[in-house]
């Protein structure tokens, strides 16, 4: 008994749909030539540069085409929600059942799904839809078109390479055989709910070694040209993940989920807080900063204001004077509770700075008893606050 193309109003519904214009167009009939040859020599490039026969090329393919893809891996699991079409190529891992039934509320809510495989760990996903792989006793290599007006009328491909061993057999639903060989199909496709899925009983088709075969190739672009401009893409190859069957971080798993990992994290926290108790400081140390300290300028009008108010200049000047002792004091370790003379030979002995007796005399100024005038003062003040600023003595 020979397969025929069944089609339900529904599915003819969707087939039209998914057809293009009449076939009186010959622009986009040389268009589609092209496009075909490049396909095909850019696939024989690949080859010709190392590439494994069979190796993927989908992506790079696509992208060719202006798609958006995104690539489905472990570090970047599948995202449905984001995705136009998702696209799953020679899986060689069962997808889960919740994987499962996310796809078909994908599809179901108007999504495109394009499985190609003809490995049995994709059964699940083929019950799924009330498919069956069925193992061929002899190999198919080729399969002819079922209907006999071709789904893509513009750019029809009467026969494709499968290279397939498996066959695929609809049972409890209504689908359109595309290509078979006599009674095993290769390829259906049918609708469910708002969406559409295309299955293909075939890894080979869209290796690179099977996109050098014209006929792939014409198909594969037929397919494509069914999608949205632009569309985005979600490609699995080899492995479908998802945030439920994503691997663990390699680094998360080795420091949290091992015995070693934990004794190191363990460590590295204690001496952490062992360090901040202990308050260590790491790198050179730093002056402290001085945010009360004031200028020279301000310390001149200050004295000034102060000699303003209470008009007391001797006054005035002992409090100059008696800062200005205390701070050299502290600054060469000398004792402040000597004479004058014994105490200008201290600071000559410990290194004071005494260019041309600057030092000497300016101490000697500020011991006067004797009443002194407002600008004598105020040169005192700006003399001392200019040998702070040359012997970089801080005020206290």
């Amino acid at each position: 008994m020979r397969i025929t193309a069944v089609y339900s109003k529904k599915s003819m519904q969707g087939t039209e749909n998914i057809g293009t214009s009449p076939p009186n167009t010959t622009i986009r009939i040389t268009r589609t030539s092209i496009f075909t040859a490049v396909l095909m020599a850019f696939t024989c490039f690949l080859v010709s540069c190392g590439a494994p026969r069979y190796g993927p090329v989908l992506d790079q393919v696509l992208r060719k085409l202006k798609f958006r893809v995104a690539e489905i891996s472990a570090g970047y699991p599948a995202r449905l929600d984001r995705y136009d079409v998702l696209f799953l190529h020679a899986l060689r891992k069962a997808p889960t059942e919740t994987e499962i039934r996310d796809i078909q509320d994908f599809v179901n809510t108007g999504g495109t799904l394009i499985v190609a495989g003809d490995n049995e760990v994709l059964a699940n996903l083929y019950l799924g839809y009330d498919l069956e792989l069925q193992k061929l006793t002899k190999r198919m290599i080729f399969s002819q078109r079922i209907p006999e007006e071709a789904l893509f009328p513009e750019n029809p491909v009467d026969e494709i390479r499968t290279a397939t061993d498996v066959a695929i057999e609809p049972f409890g639903r209504e689908v359109a055989v595309l290509y078979a060989r006599e009674n095993d199909a290769a390829i259906v496709t049918l609708r469910d709910g708002e969406g559409r899925a295309y299955f293909i009983a075939s890894d080979y088709m869209f290796t690179r070694d099977g996109l050098r075969y014209g006929g792939n190739a014409t198909f594969f672009y037929n397919l494509m040209s069914t999608l949205p401009r632009n569309a985005r893409i979600g490609l699995a190859q080899w492995r479908y993940y998802t945030l439920e069957t994503q691997p663990p971080n390699p680094f998360t798993s080795l420091m949290f989920r091992t015995p070693g990992g934990l004794a190191a994290v363990y460590i590295c926290v204690t001496l952490f807080v062992f360090l901040v108790l202990r308050g260590r400081r790491f790198g050179r140390p730093l002056d402290a900063l001085e945010k009360s300290r004031r200028l020279s300028s301000e310390y001149v009008h200050a004295m000034t204001a102060l000699y303003q108010k209470g008009n007391t200049r001797l006054y005035v000047l002992k409090h100059i004077r008696d800062n200005f002792k205390a701070d050299l004091a502290t600054r060469w370790r000398v004792d402040l509770n000597v004479d004058t003379d014994t105490f200008l030979e201290e600071l000559t002995a410990r290194g004071a700075m005494d260019d041309d007796n600057q030092l000497t005399n300016l101490i000697l100024d500020l011991e006067t008893s004797t009443r002194i005038s407002e600008a004598q003062l105020r040169d005192l003040a700006h003399r001392v606050e200019a040998y702070r600023d040359l012997a970089k003595i801080n005020r206290r």
